[in-house]
């Protein structure tokens, strides 16, 4: 057997999120003999656990010293491991990028799947130069959207070849659809980690405007800086007795069964993987024309994807879908059979380690 490889990974925070769901994935499929490390740089690894069947090996990050000093002790860390392929993640990791350059480390894939609330209007002009005089080093940089990808070759200036769109994908055996029986409250569902670019309390605003929400109730899976502003607008909207928070759970697919609609308000999103997670679980989906979600839902669900920062538009759509629960079953079998056809997740999994063996070649074996 070969001696395997050795990844290091990269990552802005190593707590489970969708980009960090998707890599502890991706690290399960090359397991011993092969090892994967992971510095996280704010030091958070709750994702770890999720690492089931790879090895792994947990760093430290450096001290945060500014970008260049960071970017040195980045570079003295990969000297050091010697690692086969370094795996950076976001900005957040952007220090381990320059210490690939400043080490001479030319395996360099960088995965790039959104951005900040800093950057959901417009992109900082000094992030922007940064991506496009160090990631032209890197052997390949993954974006998860065209939107996005778009993003790297006109404002990051990278070639085409450079630039892989690899979208995300979704387990459909484990969100599964449900018999819904049309009884009781319609249950509008978000499952969310509550920063200021999801904007929480734009969805809980949206449902304050619904003229059927005597119908419904709101449901707010998660957890996160932003939840007490979201609470303290659902009483300040006259909702706070329709909207339930669930706070973090271990697993959701319950979570998404009990939903009639699934809804979004993000400020800035590129492919999110809840948005698949309501497809393959059969439901409907509220959500802004941000990133490629209009392009990932079934075109009969185009109609309830909405302006962006609209809370009335949102509040059309959601009053739309919660007095019918015919279109809200078609609309959901529709989305369904489109994650089955396009977004199987082992496929998209794969297109990553098919990456990985086409900057390793042969010293990656599986």
């Amino acid at each position: 057997m070969a001696a395997g490889c050795h990844f290091l990974h990269v990552f802005p925070s190593f707590d489970p999120g969708g980009m960090e769901v998707r890599a502890s994935q991706v690290m399960d499929l090359l397991p011993a003999p092969h090892r994967h490390t992971v510095i996280a740089m704010d030091g958070r690894t709750g994702c770890a656990p999720r690492v089931r069947r790879a090895t792994l090996a947990l760093l430290p990050p450096p001290p945060r010293a500014g970008f260049l000093a960071t970017g040195r002790a980045m570079a003295e860390r990969i000297t050091e491991l010697r690692p086969d392929l370094v795996l950076t993640y976001n900005w957040g990791a952007i220090e381990a990028v320059l210490g690939c350059r400043l080490a001479g480390q030319r395996a360099l894939i960088h995965h790039e799947e959104g951005f900040g609330i800093e950057e959901s209007e417009r992109l900082l002009r000094r992030r922007a130069w940064a991506r496009r005089v160090l990631l032209r080093r890197a052997a390949a940089v993954v974006v998860p959207s065209n939107v996005l990808r778009e993003v790297a070759m006109r404002t990051w200036r990278l070639p085409a070849s450079l630039a892989r769109h690899l979208p995300n994908g979704v387990d459909a055996d484990r969100f599964v659809p449900r018999t819904r029986t049309g009884v009781g409250p319609v249950t509008i569902g978000c499952v969310a980690h509550f920063r200021p670019e999801k904007d929480v309390p734009a969805l809980v605003e949206a449902f304050a405007r619904c003229a059927r929400r005597a119908q419904a109730r709101l449901v707010l899976v998660g957890t996160g800086p932003d939840q007490a502003r979201a609470a303290a607008h659902a009483e300040a909207c006259g909702v706070g007795d329709r909207v339930f928070f669930r706070g973090a759970v271990a697993d959701t697919a319950p979570e998404y069964a009990a939903f009639d609609i699934f809804a979004l308000s993000s400020r800035t999103e590129q492919m999110p993987l809840v948005v698949l997670e309501a497809m393959a679980a059969g439901l409907p989906v509220v959500a802004p024309a941000v990133g490629d979600v209009a392009a990932m839902v079934d075109p009969s669900n185009a109609p309830f994807v909405v302006p962006s920062r609209d809370p009335a538009a949102l509040a059309g759509a959601l009053d739309a879908l919660i007095a019918d629960a015919a279109l809200r079953a078609r609309i959901g079998a529709r989305n369904r059979e489109r994650c089955l056809a396009e977004y199987r997740l082992t496929d998209r999994l794969e297109a990553h380690r098919a990456l990985y063996r086409e900057v390793l070649g042969d010293k990656l074996q599986w």
